[in-house]
């Protein structure tokens, strides 16, 4: 039997040679169209249909995701192939010494108690090998482009890496707290510029309170919002069933339903 990365590597080859026949003059119109900034938006798309695939979990729909993604990855290779010469076996090394040099606690002499300690021996070495380029601001190459909530969590993440972060959640507990106060006020005096900055504060603030709590708030808020909308439905269910249509209903009636509709769930 042969060896499963010999079958692996031949797979791959299989799949460049397709992706090749796609590319080249006679190929496919869509596929010969498409560059770096394309593929890389489709990267970020199809890694999002992999985690709503996880939070299914469905195994084959996991795996056929993975697949897309994988698929892009290679695609992206290709185009980097069509620059100039950039051997995977070459990228794969690089980020294999990287994963090694940033885990000495794991391949080195030093020590890390737990995740957090673990986390700032990663930004640290990150920082010193971006020492030798122009510039290793703390927070810089947190992408523009992550959407709100991973944007925030990445900025708090690193800034945690150096210290820079509560003790614990209760402080953070506290500071939401306080960030609802400053909201109630700026409220009273109808500033709505500053309603926003306050809202924004308090968003941010529960971000922080995810990430001390080992919670990702884009996934929660997403499974929250699922649930809203599964008990939308039911309640809609209910009221068509009683002869009623939403917009006629009070207030309090669609409360009864509301509350109904949670204890089925």
């Amino acid at each position: 039997m042969a060896p499963r990365n010999s079958a692996t590597a031949r797979e791959i080859a299989a799949l460049r040679k397709t992706l090749r026949t796609l590319r080249k003059p006679g190929g496919c119109p869509w596929d010969r169209e498409q560059d770096l900034d394309d593929m890389i938006s489709y990267l970020i798309e199809e890694s999002y249909e992999l985690l709503q695939a996880e939070k299914a979990k469905d195994s084959s729909a996991i795996e056929e995701e993975l697949g897309d993604v994988f698929f892009i990855l290679i695609f992206i290779h290709e185009l980097m192939l069509e620059r100039r010469s950039t051997p995977l076996s070459k990228i794969v090394s690089r980020v294999h010494r990287k994963i090694i040099n940033r885990h000495p606690h794991v391949f080195g002499s030093t020590k890390a108690a737990n995740s957090g300690e673990s986390l700032a021996e990663w930004e640290r070495i990150k920082r010193s090998e971006k020492r030798k380029r122009a510039t290793s601001r703390v927070l810089e190459g947190v992408p523009d482009k992550l959407p709100p909530l991973r944007r925030a969590m990445a900025v708090q993440r690193k800034a945690a890496g150096v210290g820079f972060d509560w003790p614990d959640h209760g402080g953070i507990l506290d500071k939401l707290q306080e960030e609802i106060g400053e909201l109630k006020r700026e409220i009273r005096r109808g500033k709505r510029a500053r309603i926003k900055d306050e809202i924004g504060d308090i968003l941010f603030t529960v971000v922080n309170l995810a990430r001390r709590l080992k919670v990702d708030p884009e996934s929660v808020l997403e499974g929250t919002t699922a649930k809203f909308i599964t008990r939308f439905g039911e309640v809609e269910r209910q009221a068509k069933h009683n002869g009623r249509d939403l917009s006629s209903m009070s207030l309090e009636e669609m409360e009864k339903l509301w509350q109904e509709s949670k204890r089925k769930k």
